[in-house]
Protein backbone atom coordinates (compact mmCIF):
# COMPACT_ATOMS: atom_id res chain seq x y z
CA UNK A 1 0.00 0.00 0.00
CA UNK A 2 1.25 4.00 -0.90
CA UNK A 3 -0.04 6.94 -0.36
CA UNK A 4 0.19 9.45 -2.86
CA UNK A 5 -1.85 12.52 -4.11
CA UNK A 6 -3.65 12.80 -6.97
CA UNK A 7 -3.12 16.38 -9.33
CA UNK A 8 -5.26 19.45 -8.13
CA UNK A 9 -7.10 19.51 -11.20
CA UNK A 10 -7.89 17.47 -14.53
CA UNK A 11 -8.09 17.86 -17.75
CA UNK A 12 -10.61 18.00 -20.59
CA UNK A 13 -12.04 14.52 -21.27
CA UNK A 14 -11.38 13.46 -17.42
CA UNK A 15 -12.98 12.72 -14.12
CA UNK A 16 -12.21 12.41 -10.43
CA UNK A 17 -13.79 9.29 -9.18
CA UNK A 18 -13.72 7.76 -5.76
CA UNK A 19 -13.84 4.11 -5.77
CA UNK A 20 -16.81 2.39 -4.26
CA UNK A 21 -16.01 -1.79 -5.04
CA UNK A 22 -13.40 -3.21 -6.68
CA UNK A 23 -13.47 -7.16 -8.22
CA UNK A 24 -11.37 -10.07 -7.81
CA UNK A 25 -11.76 -12.44 -10.20
CA UNK A 26 -9.87 -16.16 -11.53
CA UNK A 27 -8.44 -14.37 -14.58
CA UNK A 28 -6.13 -12.20 -12.88
CA UNK A 29 -3.71 -15.05 -11.70
CA UNK A 30 -2.53 -15.12 -15.22
CA UNK A 31 -1.76 -11.53 -14.88
CA UNK A 32 0.79 -12.65 -12.14
CA UNK A 33 3.03 -13.91 -15.01
CA UNK A 34 5.78 -12.47 -17.08
CA UNK A 35 3.61 -13.36 -20.36
CA UNK A 36 -0.21 -14.00 -19.99
CA UNK A 37 -0.27 -16.05 -22.94
CA UNK A 38 -2.82 -13.83 -24.54
CA UNK A 39 -2.83 -10.46 -26.43
CA UNK A 40 -6.07 -9.49 -24.76
CA UNK A 41 -4.75 -9.75 -20.78
CA UNK A 42 -1.68 -7.74 -20.00
CA UNK A 43 0.35 -9.05 -17.28
CA UNK A 44 0.60 -6.91 -14.03
CA UNK A 45 4.06 -4.60 -14.28
CA UNK A 46 6.22 -4.58 -10.47
CA UNK A 47 6.13 -1.25 -8.80
CA UNK A 48 2.76 -0.23 -11.01
CA UNK A 49 -0.54 0.41 -9.17
CA UNK A 50 -2.74 -3.34 -9.93
CA UNK A 51 -5.62 -2.77 -11.79
CA UNK A 52 -9.11 -4.72 -12.34
CA UNK A 53 -13.24 -4.25 -12.51
CA UNK A 54 -14.38 -1.74 -10.48
CA UNK A 55 -17.16 1.14 -9.43
CA UNK A 56 -17.17 4.44 -8.66
CA UNK A 57 -18.46 7.57 -8.37
CA UNK A 58 -17.77 10.97 -9.92
CA UNK A 59 -16.51 13.67 -7.55
CA UNK A 60 -15.34 15.73 -10.53
CA UNK A 61 -15.98 15.87 -14.53
CA UNK A 62 -14.24 17.30 -17.40
CA UNK A 63 -16.30 15.10 -19.92
CA UNK A 64 -18.88 16.60 -21.64
CA UNK A 65 -21.38 13.07 -20.95
CA UNK A 66 -20.65 12.47 -17.48
CA UNK A 67 -21.00 14.53 -14.22
CA UNK A 68 -20.82 15.01 -11.05
CA UNK A 69 -23.07 12.22 -9.23
CA UNK A 70 -22.64 9.80 -11.57
CA UNK A 71 -21.41 5.81 -11.29
CA UNK A 72 -19.45 4.47 -13.50
CA UNK A 73 -17.72 1.44 -14.11
CA UNK A 74 -14.71 -0.27 -15.71
CA UNK A 75 -12.99 -3.47 -16.31
CA UNK A 76 -9.51 -2.11 -15.81
CA UNK A 77 -9.75 0.16 -12.79
CA UNK A 78 -6.83 0.57 -10.61
CA UNK A 79 -6.99 -0.85 -7.02
CA UNK A 80 -7.09 2.48 -5.12
CA UNK A 81 -9.41 4.72 -3.27
CA UNK A 82 -10.20 7.52 -5.98
CA UNK A 83 -8.57 7.80 -9.26
CA UNK A 84 -8.62 9.81 -12.61
CA UNK A 85 -9.45 8.03 -15.82
CA UNK A 86 -10.22 8.69 -19.58
CA UNK A 87 -13.91 9.19 -19.79
CA UNK A 88 -14.41 7.33 -23.11
CA UNK A 89 -12.93 3.82 -22.11
CA UNK A 90 -18.94 -33.40 -20.88
CA UNK A 91 -20.40 -36.82 -19.78
CA UNK A 92 -23.76 -37.41 -21.95
CA UNK A 93 -22.65 -34.75 -24.80
CA UNK A 94 -24.75 -35.52 -27.91
CA UNK A 95 -23.66 -35.62 -31.45
CA UNK A 96 -22.25 -32.04 -32.79
CA UNK A 97 -22.62 -30.32 -29.47
CA UNK A 98 -20.49 -27.29 -28.47
CA UNK A 99 -18.61 -26.82 -25.44
CA UNK A 100 -17.39 -23.12 -24.09
CA UNK A 101 -14.16 -23.78 -21.75
CA UNK A 102 -14.86 -22.11 -18.52
CA UNK A 103 -13.08 -22.60 -15.02
CA UNK A 104 -9.89 -23.07 -15.85
CA UNK A 105 -8.99 -21.85 -12.77
CA UNK A 106 -7.33 -25.16 -11.17
CA UNK A 107 -5.06 -24.93 -14.53
CA UNK A 108 -3.30 -21.55 -14.18
CA UNK A 109 -0.42 -22.77 -12.39
CA UNK A 110 0.50 -25.72 -14.56
CA UNK A 111 2.93 -26.16 -17.03
CA UNK A 112 0.27 -27.59 -19.94
CA UNK A 113 -1.21 -26.18 -23.21
CA UNK A 114 -4.41 -23.90 -23.07
CA UNK A 115 -6.95 -25.35 -23.68
CA UNK A 116 -5.44 -28.37 -21.57
CA UNK A 117 -5.14 -31.74 -23.25
CA UNK A 118 -7.99 -34.53 -22.66
CA UNK A 119 -7.14 -37.70 -21.61
CA UNK A 120 -7.52 -40.70 -24.29
CA UNK A 121 -11.07 -41.64 -23.50
CA UNK A 122 -12.14 -38.29 -23.31
CA UNK A 123 -10.66 -37.43 -26.61
CA UNK A 124 -11.76 -40.94 -28.25
CA UNK A 125 -15.54 -39.59 -27.39
CA UNK A 126 -14.74 -35.69 -28.10
CA UNK A 127 -13.47 -37.10 -31.80
CA UNK A 128 -16.53 -39.71 -32.12
CA UNK A 129 -19.58 -37.24 -31.34
CA UNK A 130 -17.88 -34.44 -33.17
CA UNK A 131 -18.08 -31.96 -29.98
CA UNK A 132 -15.92 -29.04 -30.23
CA UNK A 133 -14.47 -26.76 -27.68
CA UNK A 134 -13.34 -23.47 -27.10
CA UNK A 135 -12.92 -20.61 -24.73
CA UNK A 136 -15.35 -17.76 -24.25
CA UNK A 137 -13.80 -14.54 -24.43
CA UNK A 138 -16.08 -11.59 -23.09
CA UNK A 139 -13.97 -9.40 -25.12
CA UNK A 140 -15.33 -10.61 -28.11
CA UNK A 141 -19.01 -8.95 -26.86
CA UNK A 142 -18.21 -5.83 -25.82
CA UNK A 143 -20.82 -4.45 -28.01
CA UNK A 144 -23.27 -6.57 -25.93
CA UNK A 145 -21.79 -4.82 -22.48
CA UNK A 146 -24.36 -2.47 -22.43
CA UNK A 147 -27.93 -3.91 -23.31
CA UNK A 148 -26.78 -7.03 -21.02
CA UNK A 149 -25.76 -4.82 -18.43
CA UNK A 150 -29.76 -3.46 -18.65
CA UNK A 151 -31.17 -6.53 -18.87
CA UNK A 152 -29.41 -8.00 -16.25
CA UNK A 153 -30.79 -5.08 -13.77
CA UNK A 154 -33.93 -5.52 -14.95
CA UNK A 155 -34.06 -9.07 -14.21
CA UNK A 156 -32.48 -8.10 -10.26
CA UNK A 157 -35.18 -5.09 -9.67
CA UNK A 158 -38.10 -8.29 -11.24
CA UNK A 159 -36.03 -10.54 -8.80
CA UNK A 160 -36.03 -13.16 -11.38
CA UNK A 161 -31.95 -12.84 -11.03
CA UNK A 162 -30.61 -13.77 -7.77
CA UNK A 163 -27.10 -12.40 -6.89
CA UNK A 164 -24.61 -14.22 -4.32
CA UNK A 165 -21.26 -13.20 -3.41
CA UNK A 166 -18.54 -12.48 -0.66
CA UNK A 167 -17.43 -8.69 0.33
CA UNK A 168 -14.91 -7.89 2.06
CA UNK A 169 -14.21 -4.45 3.46
CA UNK A 170 -11.37 -2.25 2.49
CA UNK A 171 -8.48 -1.72 0.32
CA UNK A 172 -5.59 -3.26 2.64
CA UNK A 173 -7.58 -6.61 2.33
CA UNK A 174 -7.03 -6.64 -1.64
CA UNK A 175 -4.65 -9.39 -1.16
CA UNK A 176 -6.67 -11.31 1.31
CA UNK A 177 -9.76 -11.13 -0.81
CA UNK A 178 -7.44 -12.13 -3.71
CA UNK A 179 -5.85 -15.58 -1.74
CA UNK A 180 -9.08 -16.41 -0.35
CA UNK A 181 -11.03 -16.36 -4.43
CA UNK A 182 -7.85 -18.24 -5.28
CA UNK A 183 -8.65 -21.11 -2.71
CA UNK A 184 -12.20 -21.36 -2.86
CA UNK A 185 -13.15 -19.35 0.11
CA UNK A 186 -16.08 -16.85 -2.06
CA UNK A 187 -19.47 -17.31 -2.58
CA UNK A 188 -20.40 -16.00 -5.57
CA UNK A 189 -19.10 -12.83 -7.38
CA UNK A 190 -15.59 -11.78 -4.80
CA UNK A 191 -15.81 -7.80 -4.00
CA UNK A 192 -14.06 -5.31 -2.03
CA UNK A 193 -15.84 -2.90 -0.28
CA UNK A 194 -13.48 0.30 -0.81
CA UNK A 195 -16.13 3.34 0.00
CA UNK A 196 -19.67 2.95 0.95
CA UNK A 197 -20.20 6.50 1.56
CA UNK A 198 -21.99 7.83 -1.94
CA UNK A 199 -23.26 11.41 -0.99
CA UNK A 200 -21.60 14.12 -2.11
Amino acid sequence: MEEVCLPDNINEGQVQVRTLYLSVDPYMRCRMNEDTGTDYITPWQLSQVVDGGGIGIIEESKHTNLTKGDFVTSFYWPWQTKVILDGNNLEKMNENSHIILCGQISQYNKDVPYPPPLSPAIEAIQKERNITRERFLVLNYKDKFEPGILQLSQWFKEGKLKIKETVINGLENMGAAFQSMMTGGNIGKQIVCISEEISL
